[in-house]
């Protein structure tokens, strides 16, 4: 399903440090609050929508109240089979040079808000064609963006994003093997460097840094959802050993595997907020 948990919520909601396991989209209705997401901070207003990856680790404070905000739990590769040539899944993962994590949708009044509500609608239902429904309005709302900040989606010329798109696919498909650089430049019949800068270009990271986050991604889901132990875990994500795997995480969300663990435990024994539509 292309979104895995969707809510609105008007509650005010204390400062937090977060991580999730698909990408995350908050669109503030009314109020304001304070994103911080990979070093970079964001005040999202009235009519901004806000998108991190599974990649970023973030932080969020409300500012003004009340703060009455859509969010939603997206599973880009969903939206990326349904649209497979199309750049639009990207702002979902992509962080190209200049990337706004943060986006105003003032100019196009209503449509942004009409959407969302479309889309609470559709995922808190059971419609016939829902999930076709959700995909197609996902798509409208990501059109708005696309016009309000295209730079955000970087789309190279003759082809290339569609090779880029492939490389970016393969990654995901086989980050616990022992991929190598060289291997995907041979494969996808691209010069090394070649490679490297197309796929910096559209992405924002390098093919190296890439296959890294897919790699802690895994590591942060099995973490937070099964009980292995941080060596089979290293072993499951592509590490060589336990103590790469340790050093990398640390590198990347500044907590070891096993204190991850523990925040992921006491965040799920908070209570979720309900879904409502604030239109229905």
């Amino acid at each position: 399903m292309l979104i895995s948990q969707m809510h609105y919520s008007q509650d005010d909601g204390p400062l937090h440090n977060h991580y999730h396991l698909y990408s995350e989209m908050v669109f503030v209705e009314e109020g304001a609050a304070e994103f911080t997401i990979s070093g970079k901070t964001y005040v999202a207003e009235e009519n901004s929508i806000v998108f991190i990856s599974s990649y970023e680790p973030h932080q969020t404070r409300v500012l003004r109240t009340p703060y009455r905000r859509y969010f939603a739990m997206v599973k880009a590769a969903e939206l990326e089979r349904a649209y497979p040539s199309s750049a639009l899944p990207g702002i979902f993962k992509n962080r190209p040079e200049g990337f706004n994590h943060c986006v105003s949708l003032k100019d196009f009044g209503d449509e942004p808000k009409h959407a969302l509500a479309g889309l609470l609608k559709e995922f808190s239902g059971d419609a016939p064609y829902g999930e076709q429904m959700l995909k197609s309005l996902m798509s409208q709302l990501l059109i708005l963006v696309y016009r309000a900040c295209p730079d955000n989606f970087a789309v190279l010329e003759n082809g290339a994003s569609n090779q880029v798109r492939d490389i970016q696919r393969y990654i995901e498909a086989n980050f616990s093997q022992d991929l190598k650089i060289a291997d995907l430049a041979q494969r996808f019949y691209m010069n090394h460097c070649y490679l490297t800068h197309l796929f910096k270009k559209q992405v924002g990271y390098s093919p190296k840094q890439y296959l890294l986050l897919n790699r802690l991604s895994y590591g942060q889901e099995l973490l937070e959802t099964t009980s292995l132990s941080v060596s089979q875990i290293a072993f499951r994500c592509g590490f060589g050993d336990a103590n790469n795997f340790i050093r990398a995480f640390r590198e990347s969300f500044g907590v070891p595997p096993n204190q991850f663990r523990q925040r992921c435990l006491t965040y799920h024994k908070q209570p979720s907020p309900p879904t409502k539509n604030p239109l229905s």
